[in-house]
């Protein structure tokens, strides 16, 4: 399906001509907004699974510039999850009561896309643009197959679901996108808390990696395994 037949389907639905863009910082997000941007009335938003990391805040300072418009930054189902009684993640006991007294509600990324659109002031059933891509993966290649570019019951669509790797880089590089600093680190952008980032984080930004540690303060056993196993203490 090509992207105009994709904006007739979106368009159809969305009178008012707004739509959503999840947008992770990441090359993908960039190629959606840089297809949509001139189609849609396009409303950006940024779901982090750690508030407030210096060198994520920075960069999204920097999209706001190249999209002109206020990104809104929500917690992810992730945030949510992993500090809650069923996931308690890295957590020392003299935590876990508290945690458990809190019962933080879980939610899912469908919640996430109605919130954004309240925070916007927009209708909740507005569609959501997603980066997502046929060439990233053979199971994504055959879920776009089976169900197509817009997922109408999701309110979601795909606008660059059929461009390859090489149309991506020269539109980014046309348009003068510069790409985080994560690409350099980690060669995607930072998605969690797991050993690789970790790593990542306290040797670039040794304040978002303490930063991590007030959320999840025995996130430091991930680097002492990773040293107990290769004498290579960080």
């Amino acid at each position: 399906m090509e992207l105009s037949e994709i904006v007739k389907r979106v368009r159809a639905k969305s009178p008012d001509g707004k739509v959503l863009l999840s947008f992770s910082r990441g090359k993908d997000a960039w190629a959606a907004w840089l297809a949509i941007r001139d189609k849609f009335d396009v409303c950006p938003f940024y779901y982090y699974g750690i508030e407030g990391l210096e060198f994520v805040d920075e960069y999204l300072e920097y999209c706001e510039r190249v999209i002109g418009k206020r990104i809104v930054r929500l917690p992810s189902p992730a945030a949510h999850s992993r500090l809650s009684p069923k996931g308690l993640v890295f957590q020392p006991p003299e935590r876990v009561e508290t945690l458990c007294a809190c019962n933080l509600e879980t939610f899912d990324w469908t919640e996430v896309q109605r919130t954004a659109a309240r925070c916007f002031g927009i209708d909740e059933g507005t569609y959501t643009a997603l980066g997502v891509r046929a060439a990233d993966s053979a199971r994504r290649a055959l879920a776009f197959k089976s169900h197509g570019p817009v997922t109408e019951n999701l309110r979601k669509f795909y606008p660059v679901w059929d461009w390859n790797k090489d149309r991506l880089v020269s539109e980014l590089t046309r348009n003068n996108i510069v790409l985080p600093v994560d690409y350099k680190i980690w060669g995607r952008t930072f998605d969690g808390i797991y050993l690789l980032f970790l790593l990542g984080l306290k040797k670039h930004f040794p304040r978002d990696y303490q930063r991590v540690l007030e959320y999840y303060p025995l996130a430091d056993l991930e680097l002492f395994r990773y040293g107990k196993e290769t004498g290579n203490f960080v």
